[in-house]
């Protein structure tokens, strides 16, 4: 398999099951999920139950999930939260998106382990305390098979997130969190500054973000 073989699409309703499946597989040994979830009974099935609810969430907020495909399989993932704020129709659309989306993880409780949403909230706290202050893009999730890795399928799709926010005028740049200290290491090389390192119970939930211009040049970081 090469680079030159993936694709990207955007995703349709019938594939976010398949994409939830892949991210709860592609994040078995993320230090924030596996809190949340491998002491319950079973652990696969309460993962892909929480990235169900993220991308219902997101789309719902009007962002995307795009998939990375290899002859009609698909082998990798990004779900984009598009800025919450910049326009009153944006305002609004997020708030009730928000809502919506509390209350479906909160129908999730059963399925998690204990004190799992309140983990999972507090890492989305601190990722939103530390979030630069302009309008900006989430990149909530990225996740590629095992078998995929080391090709370039995350960068691909890393870099249609830098892209989605340098076309949108009213958009600062990308954010993103990872309680992987290799994963931010990672994100580094690709231009990501470090805004802050936040202790959420067993994790360290490290928040980055990466400024974008038009012709991709990279802003400072406020």
């Amino acid at each position: 398999m090469t680079l030159a073989d993936v694709t990207l699409r955007p995703a349709e309703c019938r594939d976010r099951d398949g994409a939830a499946r892949m991210l709860a597989q592609a994040f078995v040994h993320d230090p924030l999920i596996a809190a949340a979830t491998s002491t319950t009974q079973h652990p696969q099935a309460a993962r892909e139950a929480v990235f169900r609810a993220s991308i219902v969430g997101t789309l719902n907020a009007g962002g995307e999930l795009v998939l990375a495909e290899r002859a009609g399989t698909i082998i990798g993932a990004a779900l984009i939260a598009d800025p919450q704020s910049g326009t009153l129709a944006r305002t609004l659309r997020a708030r009730g998106a928000r809502m919506i989306s509390g209350a479906r993880f909160l129908l999730l409780a059963r399925h998690l382990a204990p004190g799992a949403l309140t983990l999972l909230n507090d890492a989305d706290l601190a990722s939103r305390r530390l979030a630069p202050p302009h309008p900006h893009h989430v990149l909530v999730a990225v996740g590629v098979t095992e078998s995929a890795r080391g090709l370039g399928v995350g960068r691909l799709l890393v870099d249609h997130t830098l892209q989605r926010a340098r076309q949108d005028s009213r958009s600062w740049g990308v954010r993103l969190e990872t309680e992987s200290p290799g994963n931010a290491e990672l994100y580094a090389r690709w231009g990501f500054t470090l805004l802050g390192v936040v202790p959420v119970a067993q994790c360290e939930v490290h928040v980055m973000a990466q400024a974008g211009t038009p012709d991709g040049e990279n802003d400072e970081v406020p």
